[in-house]
């Protein structure tokens, strides 16, 4: 049975994770940030920024409204964000594809994809530098043939938790959304038969 793609696994992702509008105060990423330099509050939808969705139409980010965002992002947009701003300009697509690069990718689509591409660096050895090229692509085939793949997954997984606990302590901004990351964090355990 093949892997399923980039494409099903990023929708499924949204589809499970991101629900749909919301526009909280507290959220950063609910911020657009425009092209004269300030900002302005719009919200997210199904998990895209408004700066990210500007980006994808080639717009500025304070044009869009809440209305426009809701009417427009539809599952099937929200992942093709997620593959051409996610997994192809990351470079991602330079990778072969396996679970453990699906993990990575989940990374990047809630703490941006050079967050992402890093952890994964760190786990097989690479440079960490936030860029793929020739030389993680080697290093993760070459981590990928000398470990098994589920431990490989658990290990990223480990590094994601500790990430999320360490940005999310108690007290802080970020410690309301710390059960949340952490439970889509787990999901990715090879002890999840649904994943």
């Amino acid at each position: 049975m093949a892997y399923p793609t980039p494409n099903s696994c990023i929708s499924g992702a949204i589809d499970r994770w991101e629900g749909l509008w919301q526009d909280l105060s507290s959220d950063s990423g609910n911020y657009a940030h425009c092209q004269d330099g300030s900002t302005k509050l719009i919200g997210t939808m199904r998990g895209v920024t408004p700066d990210v969705y500007a980006r994808y139409k080639g717009i500025d980010p304070c044009s869009l409204t809440p209305q426009t965002m809701q009417a427009d992002i539809t599952l099937s947009v929200a992942a093709d964000i997620g593959v051409t701003q996610f997994y192809v300009q990351p470079g991602f697509s330079r990778l072969t594809w396996s679970p453990l690069v699906e993990i990575a990718l989940d990374i990047g689509w809630g703490s941006g994809p050079a967050r992402g591409v890093k952890m994964l660096q760190q786990l097989v050895g690479a440079v960490v530098d936030g860029g793929i090229g020739p030389q993680t692509a080697a290093a993760l085939d070459g981590y990928l043939d000398s470990h098994d793949i589920g431990e490989a997954c658990e290990a990223l997984t480990d590094m994601r938790v500790q990430f999320y606990m360490d940005i999310s302590q108690p007290g802080t901004p970020n410690a309301k959304f710390r059960a949340e990351w952490l439970k889509r964090a787990n999901w990715y355990r090879t002890t999840n038969a649904a994943w």
